[in-house]
């Protein structure tokens, strides 16, 4: 059984989950004295390399609590393209869906973003049957941002494969280019930072280039997430995946072997992320979750109302593209 507990930066939750949400953590990895030898995976997510904007503890032999601070561990570029809104000036359009897009600054997101605090069984098995991975959150990562499932709001479109990218001379007349999603696959939903695909500026934190990947997330499951390399350094293509993107291997953490999620290297498709948990995860966890699946245009919306009376947005806008 998992238990979840977060909540939505605009949306009006019940007050005793409202209550449980915290937004400051501290820096890598704090542990108690139980442990535990009754699954592989408890010795592997107690080593992992946490990184500095979330904390994990160990309350029971088969618990892990992570407490984020919904900001990336790396940094983000200094613009994005987010959806755009009523009198936004669109300067771009995502390659799939054709949404229209206007310029946003870091700096204005950071101030939304939310941390959460999440208890996750460590001692996962698989179940009789898959469960499909919904919106919202599906996991988390060692830069202490979620993971999502491949596709945006319409639950059909992969992610990586609607992207866009804008450049343009800043106020100083430095060139910036802002996209849809990072360099980590990564954005913000107007109060959640997650990742859609392979996040390779968190697979840089604890791999070689061409070498095998280490263990840099956890799924609501329980079961480990990696990136797209075996040990031996190869990139795992979907063909060697299940249907959840789930394979029985050895990993560094694992040498004789272990189940775990893959997030291939180069893929577009829905197999960016992770499809469905091979593991349980109850109906109130997976409920709880998709609470962080906001709708993207009206939080954004929302957030530029907020940010609309500072300078920084209305001087990068009137310089103009390149």
């Amino acid at each position: 059984m998992l238990a979840f507990r977060t909540r939505c930066a605009f949306l009006a939750l019940p007050a005793a989950l409202a209550t449980l949400m915290l937004t400051a953590a501290g820096c890598g990895n704090s542990t108690n004295s139980t442990s535990t030898t009754a699954s592989p995976y408890v010795a592997a997510y107690k080593a992992a390399s946490w990184g500095s904007t979330v904390t994990a503890s160990f309350p029971g032999s088969c618990e892990m609590m992570l407490t984020t601070t919904g900001k990336p561990d790396y940094t983000p570029p200094a613009y994005y393209l987010v959806p755009a809104s009523g009198s936004d000036t669109v300067v771009a359009y995502t390659a799939a869906t054709n949404t229209a897009l206007t310029l946003m600054s870091y700096a204005d997101i950071e101030g939304s973003l939310k941390g959460v605090t999440a208890t996750l069984n460590i001692c996962p098995e698989k179940a009789t049957s898959t469960t499909a991975a919904g919106l919202g959150a599906i996991g988390y990562l060692i830069s202490g941002t979620a993971m999502f499932n491949p596709f945006e709001a319409d639950g059909t479109t992969p992610a990586v494969a609607d992207n866009a990218s804008y450049t343009f001379a800043d106020a100083n007349g430095v060139s910036q280019t802002a996209m849809f999603l990072d360099q980590c696959d990564s954005h913000s939903n107007g109060n959640t930072w997650h990742a859609h695909g392979n996040p390779n500026c968190v697979t840089a934190q604890v791999d070689s280039a061409t070498g095998p990947s280490h263990l840099i997330g956890i799924a609501l499951d329980g079961f480990p997430i990696y990136g797209g390399r075996d040990i031996d350094g190869n990139i795992v293509s979907v063909a060697q995946l299940d249907a959840c993107n789930g394979i029985a291997s050895p990993t560094p953490e694992f040498p004789s072997g272990a189940y775990h999620y893959v997030l291939p290297i180069g893929v577009t498709t829905k197999y960016a992320s992770i499809n469905c948990f091979s593991g349980t995860v109850s109906t109130a966890t997976m409920g709880q979750a998709k609470r962080l699946a906001c709708n993207m245009k009206i939080m954004m919306a929302m957030l530029r109302d907020r940010k609309r009376s500072g300078p920084a947005m209305k001087n990068e806008m009137s310089a103009g593209a390149m």
